[in-house]
């Protein structure tokens, strides 16, 4: 990237980033010409010990690095959240959509340089171009009403899992358990079947939940004391049938 760079092939580069902290801090160390770093940022995953959406922002913000969002509204998820969030916006807003109060969080943002925004029809395209044509970003009042709709997103029975990682080195059958309760979880706060059993398909490395011989090396190892065989069991029975 460098050398087409030098020979005015390019103008910009940067990366897209799907790791650690840890990781873009490397990187960003070695590579301080790095113009941008694409991240998954959404007010849902802003948290979440797996995407690590505000502590990857920050460090892209020491750095002096802009960030490109991918993700704003999770995959559509946060364009279409459970009902109980979408009474929380509609109260707040009537005539805000979902989406728009995800892109917005994203776009609010000061080190954000752009929002990738994966519309799928002209209806989307319209109702995104209706809120940032004259951008405003969020105020503290709508700030506070996105707080609340994270709190009613954890009323979701999920699984306390917070993928620390410490189930995975001694497991004999090589099941990443984080991954897998994560795309779990995400079924279960949003109810969609089909695309947790797409994503549960395509989910990189690693043995399916049914590859568990039950050692119970992963329980002594949980900080959680989670009763990680039988959720692998409740994984089998919804993701794999």
């Amino acid at each position: 990237m460098k050398q087409l760079k030098q020979e005015g092939l390019i103008r910009h580069y940067g990366f897209s980033f799907h790791s650690t902290p840890e990781h873009l801090e490397q990187l960003l160390t070695d590579h301080p010409d790095a113009e941008f770093v694409q991240l998954q940022i959404n007010y849902s995953d802003w948290e979440d010990p797996l995407i690590c959406s505000r502590q990857c922002y920050e460090i892209a913000t020491r750095h002096g690095v802009p960030v490109v969002v991918m993700e704003p509204v999770k995959g559509g998820k946060l364009a279409n959240p459970p009902q109980a969030v979408k009474d929380i916006l509609k109260k707040a807003n009537p005539e805000a959509s979902p989406a728009s109060w995800a892109i917005r969080y994203a776009a609010s943002l000061p080190n954000v340089m752009m929002v990738l925004s994966g519309m799928s029809d002209y209806e989307q395209m319209e109702d995104n171009l209706s809120f940032m044509r004259q951008f405003q970003p969020l105020s503290d009042e709508e700030q506070h009403v996105l707080e609340e709709v994270n709190q009613a997103l954890k009323q979701y029975a999920g699984i306390a899992c917070t993928a620390c990682h410490y189930c995975t080195p001694g497991c004999p059958m090589d099941i990443h358990i984080p991954e897998i309760f994560a795309v779990m979880n995400v079924y279960k706060m949003y109810g969609q079947l089909s695309e947790a059993r797409n994503d549960y398909g395509w989910r990189p490395g690693g043995e399916k939940a049914s590859a568990c011989v039950q050692c119970g090396q992963c329980e002594s190892a949980c900080p959680q004391h989670l009763p990680i065989i039988s959720l692998l069991e409740e994984v089998v029975e919804t993701l794999e049938k």
